[in-house]
């Protein structure tokens, strides 16, 4: 099958979304639906048909690939689940070049299948996030740990909602990252407390059961010989998103993204008080506020700030105490 046009991403991606195998390529479409695994591709382009057309990389490859990454030898697999209402178009086309300056991780965006429209907000966050948490159950053991020994996670938007309600519904994942950055996360507030509310009825298929979620979610973080956490769980938030201030009155529940882990929420008692965090997870657990940070990406709702320098500079930081110890 022939090709035309350029490159749109020449890096290393993972997907849920299912592809077709022709020859020696590829194929999938932005109304491609989530597939039975997860697979690694590279230069993806656009063919003839208008389909993005794509190299299969087996995890041999894909492992070299990452740590080479952009000319460095020590960089490390950072991977980027996207949020609500993207394409593969725009997440391959995001600006990815404030990692061209920290060799220290290797971007690997995430794909699965969001409607593209929102509109389809609702549609997204109950059923193919969750379908997509299905999957990334497939996704764990397609970056099994011994093949990337190291790596970090980095959820925007509702892709927290994906993996935190999605795969860690049921079972932990079998998966382990350094650390795990939720970005703009769109889920609850409270899914840290030692008291979560748990009598959300509305949604309770899909966004209730906070505490067990909780639990299959920290395991995820990867441990030294002593048991203990190597990294932690940075929440990345900003009081300036617009989007999560409307999330909290669609879904009845204030977001994480928008105050930061520790908050209390309720008439005349909003607060931090980082004690509503449950004991064993306290230690490991921190925010980061980016209220009034520069936003260059185009994004009137201010939440889009996942790729920004600062952003990344940060994700850099804290892979850097790691190294350090």
């Amino acid at each position: 099958m022939s090709s035309s046009g350029d490159i749109i991403y020449e890096g290393l991606i993972v997907t849920t979304i299912k592809v077709n195998d022709t020859e020696d390529k590829v194929t999938f479409s932005d109304s491609s639906e989530n597939g039975e695994e997860a697979v690694f591709l590279k230069d993806i382009k656009m063919n003839s048909e208008g389909k993005y057309e794509a190299t299969k990389v087996q995890l041999d490859d894909a492992k070299s690939i990452t740590a080479r990454g952009f000319g460095a030898n020590t960089s490390t697999p950072l991977f980027i689940v996207h949020g609500f209402n993207v394409e593969p178009n725009k997440v391959l086309t995001k600006d990815y070049s404030n990692f061209d300056k920290d060799k220290l991780y290797y971007p690997v965006p995430v794909l699965w299948a969001s409607e593209g429209r929102t509109s389809s907000y609702y549609s997204d966050q109950t059923k193919n996030t969750i379908m997509t948490g299905k999957a990334m159950e497939k996704l764990a053991k397609s970056i099994p740990n011994d093949t990337f020994p190291r790596k970090s996670l980095v959820m925007y938007s509702m892709g927290n909602h994906m993996v935190f309600n999605g795969a860690c519904g049921s079972v932990q994942p079998d998966v382990q990252f350094e650390n795990i950055f939720m970005v703009s996360a769109d889920v609850p507030y409270d899914i840290f407390h030692k008291d979560p509310d748990e009598g959300y009825l509305l949604r309770k298929k899909s966004c209730g059961n906070k505490r067990i979620k909780a639990d299959n979610f920290f395991g995820m973080l990867a441990k030294n010989s002593d048991g203990k956490p190597r990294g932690k769980i940075y929440i990345v938030w900003s009081k300036d998103d617009i989007a999560l201030r409307l999330s909290k009155y669609s879904n009845l529940e204030t977001r994480i993204g928008a105050v930061g882990a520790g908050w209390v929420d309720g008439w005349f008692k909003n607060s931090y008080d980082d004690k509503v965090i449950r004991d064993e997870f306290r230690e490991y657990i921190e925010n980061f506020d980016g209220t009034g940070k520069d936003q260059k990406t185009n994004d009137r709702f201010k939440h889009s700030y996942q790729l920004e320098s600062w952003t990344v500079d940060y994700y850099g930081e804290k892979s850097k105490l790691i190294e350090q110890e």
